[in-house]
């Protein structure tokens, strides 16, 4: 039996962790970088941006969410019925560029 290999199950496995990881942090990422400086007056917090810690999370919470974001609108392009084949390929090289560019944003030093 000769079966066709896929990349699906990455882009499903890049899903499930962007998922997880928005409906978990989201809202912590919320109330720690919005509502916290916001009512406290303590402007920018710093501390994400600068430290590398603060730096790899913001890459991981805009890479995997940007994952997961687009490999949902793919799906729900199909379970529409709306199949244009140049679908996944703009979703997921979209992904690809948030992800690089959220490397690069990773990369600079304050």
């Amino acid at each position: 039996m000769d079966e066709k290999r896929t990349c699906e199950p990455i882009f499903w496995a890049l899903f499930g962790a962007g998922g997880m990881l928005t409906a978990i942090c989201a809202p912590i990422f919320i109330l720690v970088l919005l509502l916290i400086p916001a009512f406290v007056g303590s402007g920018e917090p710093a501390f994400i941006n600068c430290s590398l810690l603060g730096r790899l999370f913001l890459f991981v919470f805009i890479s995997l969410s940007a994952w997961c974001g687009l490999h949902r609108i793919v799906h729900t392009l199909h379970d529409l019925r709306i199949h244009w084949s140049l679908a996944p390929l703009v979703c997921y090289g979209s992904a690809l560029l948030i992800t690089l560019l959220a490397f690069a944003g990773a990369l600079i030093r304050c």
